[in-house]
């Protein structure tokens, strides 16, 4: 049920439900806990006359809290706490002077869903937090209006984080509402060969991966796989991908550059090294075994799998996209002159004469994805919005090739022409934060 907030005049530390209200949540007239996002105060629990659909802040409490009035919130009670909400909040880069109503109308995107969700959503930077206070000076988002309406508001009990943190940041986040963030853990290439090649059950999904920079590894990965990919350890949007290949002539090193393909001969290991340590910084890069995946007329192509916390606080696939790469290009990634289509359409493709076949190989997809998640989850990654790319090779066996939670490009499902995908998949992460700051079960 949704409630519309009003003042009263009085200053008693009260709050005033409607006697349906009361009994549907099984609260006596007594003194509680009153929740709003990060703050707390204690509130005498009293009766009103008013709509069952009004909740009564007495002048003092709603002061205490600094919460909008003009929105729809929902109410629960977890044993002598009352909440309401929810207050959720999308942490940004940037400062609070920097967000010009250009800058941030990119995140009403996640507003979309936001009927199913009330309350109060917020954005906002790191140097808007008063921790003292437990406020924060920011943007509260008008569903009326459809616009971002800057000012102070209670500290949201549940932030999905859209920058990188410092660890000054992790830990004020901690203080202010323990493990109630996401999506604040990025992790490289080489952290997650660390940590899935010591997993008997995941790390065979996994490519062989070295250091680039230990070029005695280097060189036995390339004579032991014939091909091997050099990449950025940090990098996305397949920049800066490199193919080596051992041949009879020596060794060749493919790479796209100004959007060519370009390919080099070498006649000698020596050559090889000389020209990545001359051309690349080179401690910067891993190497993975070479796999040959799939492709189709000269196109390369792997699945990103999307995987979201839902609104129970469960792993789902809400969707999964085919990234094609250019023709004869070593990379799949849109960006690189590659496209995108819904994976059915590429997977009756590949099983055409077996639809069977076509849906056990999807449901292996979403399967590998889901424990990629709660394996990292193990780890003590708080994650919740992820992009995992995939790859199939010759034999139909799959293989992790990234795993992206920094900043996953979810506009892969418009590429695709999948629009009630993107939506769904960019409103998922405010549908997990309702439920992460209590609302689980909700009159």
């Amino acid at each position: 049920m949704k409630y519309t907030l009003k003042i009263s005049p009085t200053s008693n530390k009260e709050i005033f439900l409607h006697a349906n209200t009361l009994s549907n949540l099984a609260i006596n007239e007594c003194n509680m806990n009153l929740t709003i996002g990060a703050n707390k105060q204690i509130v005498k629990v009293d009766v009103h006359d008013d709509e069952e659909s009004v909740i009564i802040l007495s002048e003092d409490v709603f002061n205490h809290f600094s919460i909008p009035t003009n929105l729809d919130y929902e109410l629960t009670v977890n044993q002598n706490e009352l909440i309401i909400g929810p207050v959720i909040g999308l942490l940004v880069r940037g400062k609070t002077s920097e967000m010009t109503m250009e800058r941030i109308r990119i995140y009403k995107n996640y507003m979309y869903g936001y009927k199913q969700i009330n309350g109060l959503i917020l954005l906002f930077t790191s140097d808007g937090i008063d921790e003292e206070k437990r406020i924060i000076t920011g943007f509260a988002y008008d569903p009326i209006q459809n616009v971002w309406e800057k000012g102070t508001f209670p500290f949201p009990a549940a932030v999905f984080i859209r920058k990188t943190l410092k660890t000054s940041m992790r830990n004020q986040l901690e203080r202010l509402i323990g493990s109630n963030y996401f999506n604040s853990h990025v992790f490289n290439k080489w952290e997650m060969w660390e940590w899935f090649s010591s997993n008997d059950s995941l790390k065979g999904f996994f490519a062989e991966t070295v250091l680039a920079n230990d070029f005695p590894a280097l060189e036995k990965l390339v004579n032991n796989h014939s091909s091997i990919y050099i990449k950025p350890a940090s990098g996305m949007q397949g920049s800066g991908i490199y193919l080596l290949s051992k041949t009879e002539e020596g060794y060749t090193l493919k790479y796209r550059f100004k959007n060519e393909n370009i390919s080099t001969l070498f006649d000698d290991w020596y050559s090889i090294q000389e020209y990545l340590q001359t051309e690349l910084k080179i401690e910067r890069y891993i190497a993975q075994q070479g796999i040959s995946l799939i492709k189709e007329n000269g196109r390369l192509m792997d699945l990103r799998v999307i995987v979201t916390k839902d609104h129970n606080g469960k792993w789902s696939v809400p969707g999964i996209v085919t990234k094609l790469g250019e023709e004869n290009s070593i990379v799949s990634n849109i960006s690189s002159g590659g496209s995108a289509e819904q994976v059915w359409e590429t997977l009756q493709r590949i099983y055409k004469d077996s639809p069977k076949d076509a849906f056990r190989k999807y449901i292996e997809l979403e399967n590998l994805a889901i424990q990629c998640c709660k394996y990292l989850e193990n780890k003590g990654l708080h994650l919740a919005y992820i992009g995992i790319d995939i790859g199939m090779d010759e034999h139909k066996n799959l293989w992790v090739i990234e795993i992206n939670n920094r900043s996953p490009d979810m506009t892969i499902a418009l590429d695709a022409k999948d629009e009630q995908l993107y939506y769904k998949i960019k409103t998922a992460p405010l549908k997990y934060a309702k439920w992460l700051s209590g609302f689980r079960s909700v009159v």
